[in-house]
């Protein structure tokens, strides 16, 4: 049996955020607060102004997605992009993908909440999960030998396999009770809490954190203003 061995970290999944060719991170919309790959696909899909935005569009906007995420190389997505990008294909593994981030969105709600993931959920990831079937491949390494995982196709749905492989971590191995929704107001982001006293409550310290921190001081200023 393979067992996933994805670990939460701050940040991009993986620690690092690649230098992007094909997009930079300057001009990137996509937000890397969720602490493991899965969460931050789905965190996608954002409340914006009021009004929920999808920031995958096309298959283009995925590739780009993966490749600000650590799971293309640089210049991987501009490849990707180039070789199924408005394809039937494509747009297929665009529909797959809207497919996991809906039944990610499912299971991290109701991980926050408290209740059991579906039955439905598992059979989208296990889906994702089975297009990338692989062989074990014996290389010589610096201290012997090791095994390796050698893909047996290449099409773009396994694309998505590291994101359906951090959210099949997250089920068998996570503390699922880290999970939370961000406190802020129609903030529809979600997170893996690693703090240290897992007191977490916002997506972000930038957004919704600041944002929360100046209207309790507003309050106050106006308490203490107020005639006795």
């Amino acid at each position: 049996m393979v067992r996933f061995r994805f670990s939460p970290v701050k940040g991009t999944f993986g620690g690092k955020a690649p230098r992007d060719i094909f997009l930079t991170m300057a001009a990137s919309p996509f937000l890397f607060v969720g602490n493991l790959l899965c969460l931050d696909f789905l965190n996608t899909e954002p409340v914006r102004e009021g009004v929920r935005v999808d920031l995958l569009v096309s298959f283009e906007d995925l590739a780009r997605w993966l490749e600000a995420a650590g799971q293309l190389q640089p210049g991987a997505a501009r490849t990707a992009a180039m070789r199924w990008g408005g394809s039937a294909e494509g747009r297929k593994t665009l529909r797959e993908a809207k497919r996991l981030r809906a039944a990610l969105r499912a299971m991290a709600e109701r991980l926050a909440a408290g209740k059991p993931v579906g039955d439905d959920v598992v059979r989208t990831i296990n889906r994702v999960l089975a297009s990338r079937p692989a062989y074990a491949r014996l290389v010589r390494n610096s201290t012997g030998y090791a095994a390796r995982l050698e893909p047996v196709t290449r099409g773009p749905l396994q694309l998505l396999a590291p994101v359906a492989e951090s959210a099949a971590w997250l089920l068998e191995h996570g503390e699922v009770s880290l999970v939370r929704q961000c406190e802020g107001n129609q903030c529809v982001l979600l997170f893996y809490d690693t703090t240290r006293n897992k007191s977490r409550r916002w997506c972000s310290m930038e957004e919704c954190g600041g944002r929360a921190k100046a209207a309790a001081y507003y309050r106050r200023t106006r308490a203490r203003g107020a005639p006795g």
